[in-house]
């Protein structure tokens, strides 16, 4: 049985931190807490759960030109510090505004992670699901999960989440931005976990948290580094910023979205191993792709040039959404075909966003 920890890094969480540190425990993870210079007595509400499941809670406060900051590179650093003394054999790197789950029903975290060992692979990927308030929401302090129950989609920036790691030494989840764990000898477990989001519980909390609490603190050489993009259009928060319209929305059925990863990641499995090997294996998969192609009437040179291409159009695919771009329709079947399969390949050696930003191809 192998154990887990949660690092969470918190700011004036008082309203869910119990609910969401307690839901980690009951699932077999313990959590080390680090507070960052919160005022609202976030620590405080779980201070008798150190020793029941909560290692420690570590208060930290960041400072910027004189200023007292949201240090983000910095919190992240100090997540991979902890990593590399806490001695667990798994972490995952969480909020407090969150709950996260196993895809098989009746399975732990915990336990998730354990079948993900055993089956040989060190990172786990989620998926995001980001639940929002209506006009008619009523948030239960005691339940915010139970309260809230229909999410929307991601956004874009939001599209990698490679959360969860098996310690092996060394970590990097600064350069990221958080979004993307690095770990030597990556393997990303083909079917994703569950990540249900709950960044704002009522109008007055997006109020507080937008403005107040992220926009004021948010560390300037970080948002020269493009960071922290999700509040830019924002100058206040209105009720039409925070209450979504239920149309827009869909009700999570646990059972249903377990099904549907599933499928999802029998589509990876079944096309990434078929490709002459072994995932990681680019050559092998390049010449997979020359015989299937030579096998469908594509001359020799235009299949090697089709390969090149669409290997060029995989890592432009993670950096920005792209423009018509096949000479001819042959081409363009060719090219999504061959996208797609390179796409589920790489996702099991650690490069899940491209297998996730499939639907954006668009050819003439």
């Amino acid at each position: 049985m192998k154990t887990a920890c949660a690092l969470m890094a918190v700011y004036n969480e008082a309203d869910v931190i119990r609910e969401s540190v307690t839901k980690l425990i009951e699932q077999g993870v313990d959590v080390y807490l680090v507070d960052n210079a919160s005022t609202d007595g976030t620590a405080d509400r779980v201070a008798d759960l150190v020793g029941h499941g909560v290692v420690d809670i570590e208060c930290v406060r960041f400072e910027e030109n004189g200023r007292e900051v949201y240090d983000w590179t910095a919190l992240l650093k100090l997540k991979e510090r902890l990593s590399l003394r806490l001695g667990y054999d798994w972490y995952l790197h969480v909020d407090a505004d969150e709950v996260r789950h196993a895809p098989w029903p009746g399975v732990s975290l915990r336990e998730g992670l354990d079948r993900v060992d055993a089956a040989g692979y060190n990172l786990v990927n989620f998926k995001l699901f980001n639940f929002r308030l209506t006009a008619d929401t009523v948030v239960d302090p005691a339940d915010f999960e139970g309260s809230m129950t229909h999410y929307s989609g991601t956004e874009r920036f939001n599209q990698r989440q490679v959360k969860a790691w098996k310690s092996l030494g060394a970590v990097d989840i600064a350069s990221l931005g958080g979004h993307h764990v690095q770990v030597p000898g990556a393997r990303v477990y083909p079917t994703r976990f569950i990540h249900k989001h709950y960044p704002v519980r009522s109008l007055e909390h997006g109020r507080r948290k937008i403005l107040a609490e992220r926009k004021a603190r948010f560390s300037h050489a970080e948002k020269a580094r493009g960071w922290h993009v999700q509040y830019d259009n924002l100058q206040d928060v209105a009720a039409s910023d925070v209450f979504w319209d239920p149309a827009q929305l869909t009700r999570f059925d646990f059972a249903a979205e377990s099904h549907a990863l599933f499928v999802e990641s029998s589509g990876v499995l079944t096309e990434a191993l078929s490709e002459g090997g072994t995932p990681a294996d680019e050559a092998g998969f390049g010449a997979t792709w020359v015989q299937r192609l030579l096998g469908q009437g594509v001359q020799d040179e235009r299949a090697r040039q089709l390969i090149g291409v669409a290997g060029r159009i995989a890592q432009l695919l993670t950096q920005q959404d792209l423009p018509p771009i096949a000479a001819s329709p042959d081409d363009a079947v060719a090219l999504r075909r061959i996208v797609a399969s390179l796409a589920r390949s790489r996702y099991l050696v650690g490069d899940p966003l491209l297998y996730g930003r499939l639907p954006l191809l668009r050819f003439c």
